[in-house]
Order: C-alpha cells, then sequence, then structure tokens
C-alpha cells in the first residue's frame, strides 16, 4: 500500500514545485489533487464570471500541466482528485450548469495527469433547503449520467462520499452517509454504464460524525471503497485533522479494511495541517502525517 494526502492549499503557501518537493521528502508516495480550491463555485454562485473553468478544456490542460510536470519530478503519483465543489445548488440552474461543466473539464486534466479517480460528491442542499428523498435522487442519477460518456472516454472511475449536513451545531446524516444508499446508487449506476464506472470514496472522519461503527460501516459498502479520505476530528466539528489526534476508533478502522481487502492508498485528507501551523513547521508536521499515514497501511497489512 502507498501513502498520500490531499493537496488542498498547500499550493498557496510553498507554490507548486516547494509543495510536491516537500510532500515528497516528508515520506509520501502520492496526492490527492484538489481542483475544489481552484474552482470557485460559491463566487460563481454569488455572480462571479471569470473563474478558471470558464477556460476551454484545452487551456486548463496546459494551465495544469506544471503540477504534473513537478509531481514526476519528485516521484509522485497524483492517485485521485476532487473534482470542483458543491455539485448542486438550490434553486440555481445556471450555476449548475456550470458547476457540471467544470466537472467534465476536470476528467482531460486528470487524464494528463495520470490520475484515474475523480471524487464527484453527491448533489444535496442544506438542513433548512433539503430536499425530499425523490428529488435527490433525481438530482444525483442526472447528475452522474451526464459523466459518464466522460468516464468511459478518459477510463476514470468516478467516487461518490458520505455527506453530512449541520444545524445549529447538530450534525445530520446526508447522501450517501447510509451505506445501503451508496451501495444502490453506485450498483445502479454502473448497471446504467453497463461497465464499472463508479466506486467508493470512504471518507473516516465523516462517519465518525455521524457515529457509525468504522468496522460495520466499511464491510457493508465493501468492495465498492476504493479510495479514502482519512481524517480525525473532535466527534462534533469537521476538523480534517491527523489521525490519532481526534476521537476516531482507528483499530475499527484498520479492521475494516482488513475486511474488504483493501490494498488502494492510504490516504490523508487532512487539510488543516497547513493552515493550523507555521510555515517554518510544514514538513516536520507533514513528516509525522506521512510517518502515520505509513503506521495505517503496516497495520492494514500486518
Amino acid at each position: 500500500m502507498l501513502t498520500g494526502i490531499t493537496t488542498g492549499g498547500l499550493f498557496d503557501i510553498l507554490g507548486v514545485e516547494g509543495s510536491f518537493s516537500m510532500l515528497k521528502e516528508a515520506g509520501f508516495d502520492a496526492v490527492d489533487f484538489s481542483f475544489d480550491v481552484f474552482c470557485r463555485l460559491w463566487s460563481v454562485h454569488n455572480g462571479a464570471r471569470d473563474d478558471l473553468f470558464f477556460k476551454d478544456e484545452e487551456e486548463l490542460v496546459e494551465y495544469f500541466r506544471p503540477y504534473k510536470q513537478a509531481a514526476d519530478k519528485y516521484g509522485l503519483m497524483i492517485h485521485q482528485a476532487h473534482a470542483p465543489f458543491p455539485s448542486y445548488f438550490v434553486n440555481d440552474d445556471y450555476t449548475n450548469a456550470y458547476a457540471l461543466e467544470a466537472i467534465k473539464k476536470s476528467f482531460p486534466i486528470i487524464s494528463m495527469m495520470g490520475c484515474r479517480y475523480l471524487v464527484v460528491h453527491p448533489g444535496f442542499a442544506n438542513y433548512e433547503n433539503r430536499l425530499e428523498p425523490e428529488e435527490e435522487k433525481k438530482v444525483n442519477m442526472a447528475l452522474y449520467s451526464a459523466l459518464i460518456p466522460c468516464c468511459k472516454k478518459y477510463s476514470i472511475t468516478v467516487c461518490l462520499e458520505n455527506m453530512f449536513t449541520g444545524n445549529r451545531g447538530k450534525i445530520y446524516e446526508a447522501i450517501c452517509q447510509n451505506p445501503d444508499e451508496a451501495n444502490e446508487y453506485i450498483d445502479s449506476l454502473n448497471a446504467l454504464a453497463g461497465q464499472k464506472c463508479f466506486a467508493f470514496c470512504y471518507d473516516a472522519g465523516h462517519a465518525l460524525l455521524l457515529g457509525r461503527d468504522q468496522y460495520k460501516t466499511l464491510k457493508q459498502l465493501g468492495h465498492r471503497v476504493e479510495i479514502l479520505h482519512v481524517h480525525d476530528n473532535n466527534a462534533v466539528e469537521d476538523e480534517h485533522i491527523s489521525p490519532f489526534m481526534g476521537k476516531l476508533d482507528w483499530g475499527r478502522f484498520v479492521k475494516g479494511l482488513k475486511a474488504i481487502g483493501y490494498n488502494g492508498v492510504m490516504n490523508l485528507e487532512a487539510t488543516n495541517l497547513y493552515n493550523r501551523y507555521p510555515k517554518e513547521l510544514l514538513f516536520s508536521i507533514y513528516r509525522q502525517a506521512a510517518d502515520t499515514a505509513r503506521y495505517l497501511t503496516e497495520c492494514v497489512e500486518a
């Protein structure tokens, strides 16, 4: 098993070469590339018309080519990527159409990068505006169905993720948090595609927020889990901190990965590392994170 970490906003702090150089020296093998920090969908929703993803596909591929070149230079695999997020806005057809096109434009970019997994978060509304189940399913089947031609053209697997919402300090279950619902989406979409185009990105931190047992949840999802978002929290807030810094039961997590025979990348989505520590401490903090990811892989492989 390899170790990986989500890039998040690290490029803004260390630059492209500096980020990949530091991550490799810290001990990581791969990265989860964050398109969501480049595509400002909330700004588009609020009226902006100058977002990066207004560029055409060819321009975008060239824009991101230096990231691939730097990753190759330092021997890091771009294993998975975050699509632009969120994928759905209530009563905003313009931004929803733009979001879909931005997600589609991600495919040729990650194909150039040699990446084979794209996490496309399911569409859902916040707690106050939550959709009826039938409407939510209609929104998401339309979203993912529209991506099937891209999956086939670029040989890329789209991954759904377990989500949550909140209201007045309380966390509530959102789409795909229930493993049965997640399984139904993935199996139905793959049947519609006529081949495997969809899988699951298991977010351990999101499961913790809803009090889900890591082992039982992973067992229910089974072979559909092909990539991971591994992070910890205080069981109240989505903190995105390193494992063992919060309240997640890592023994149950490891047991679950063993049960489903997971042998993919142990990818940390500890995106709060770079904005909680001074720049001067980032190398030592990321080295500790890489050691933690390696320790988890060794526990799974033992």
